[in-house]
């Protein structure tokens, strides 16, 4: 199923719907033993679109139950954070040294012979334990959408609940331009992506203007997620596990990082002036109207009506029927006719 809330449907039982679908797609994707960097990306993009849910519906489930929630969604994702980065930084190597004025191939090869040793102890005999133990912990994530919880969630709740992430995201902009740390752009990353998650929940209000919302967002997050990737080497570079790499290696790959990271924060801007131009009680205004009228056109269309699984069987049983019947008339005929 789409991971998107259906108009004119109980929102309770969406919000449910989703979170659980979303669940199932991490343990899937946990207990894949094939391209194990893909699935713990999978794993990942799950929790990350449950964590984006529990932060549209927060006005609803309450300010406790919700930290509660989102630091052990935000603990499960952590657990594979190691994993996924080290599985990133052999493509954030391979951009430094074929982009242009990049990292010397030399000093490239050094440093990922680190990181694939490093890899190599990650992936080790003791993965797959930990995955099925996060596959468990999955399980028990069901509890933080509960029926009973959930029930009372309206329409505004979920305004609410886009007006104060959005509010959020558009602070961490700004902020993010004021201090311009590696810290800072992290967080707005985070926030830019909840937003385009909320977009992406909310779709159904109008496809067509919401879509360019997410589809902005979702660019502006990708630029975002390789400025993190480069400081996270370049964190990797300076820590223990590198102590071999030279200061000459160091000053080089220093240089290649924050020259990639000035041209992805310069593009970044632009994009966020477009996302963030609006006021947080403008936007979810807005969004709300495009749901109301997006129910009341529906109601307008004729209901489309499947057949029921039950009712085709039925059916194709009565139609099997009849063409038996005939079959035999046709013989008892036959078998009367006095032959030449």
């Amino acid at each position: 199923m789409a991971y998107r809330l259906k108009l004119k449907a109980s929102l309770a039982l969406e919000v449910r719907r989703i979170a659980l679908e979303q669940i199932e797609l991490a343990r899937s994707a946990l207990s894949r033993r094939s391209d194990h960097a893909s699935a713990v990306h999978d794993a990942r993009r799950s929790l990350k679109r449950l964590r984006a849910m529990l932060r549209l519906v927060r006005p609803a489930v309450g300010e406790s139950w919700f930290k509660h929630g989102n630091r052990q969604l935000a603990d499960l994702g952590q657990r594979l954070s190691r994993r996924r980065d080290l599985d990133v930084m052999v493509v954030t190597l391979s951009k430094l040294e074929n982009g242009s004025g990049g990292l010397a191939k030399a000093v490239a090869d050094r440093l990922r012979r680190s990181v694939q040793r490093s890899r190599r102890r990650a992936n080790g005999p003791v993965a797959p334990q930990s995955d099925r133990s996060l596959g468990s912990d999955l399980r028990r994530a069901e509890r933080l959408f509960p029926g009973e919880r959930l029930r009372r969630i309206e329409l505004k709740h979920i305004a609410d609940g886009l007006q104060q992430s959005y509010r959020r995201a558009r602070h961490a902009f700004r902020e993010a331009y004021d201090c311009s740390s590696d810290e800072a752009f992290h967080n707005w990353r985070k926030t830019t992506q909840a937003h385009w998650r909320h977009m992406q929940l909310l779709g159904r209000g109008w496809p067509e203007s919401i879509g360019a919302r997410a589809a902005e967002a979702k660019e502006l997050s990708r630029l975002l997620g390789e400025d993190h990737d480069l400081s996270v080497l370049l964190a990797f570079a300076r820590g223990k596990e590198c102590s071999h790499l030279s200061a000459p290696d160091l000053a080089a790959l220093t240089a290649a990082c924050l020259a990639a990271q000035g041209q992805i924060r310069d593009v970044a801007k632009l994009h966020g002036e477009r996302l963030f131009a609006d006021r947080p009680g403008q936007l979810s205004k807005r969004i709300l109207r495009y749901w109301k009228a997006a129910e009341g056109l529906s109601s307008l269309l004729p209901p489309v009506q499947e057949p029921s699984p039950t009712r085709l069987t039925a059916r194709a049983l009565a139609a099997a029927s009849r063409a038996s019947a005939g079959r035999s008339r046709s013989r008892r005929q036959n078998r009367k006719q006095p032959s030449a």
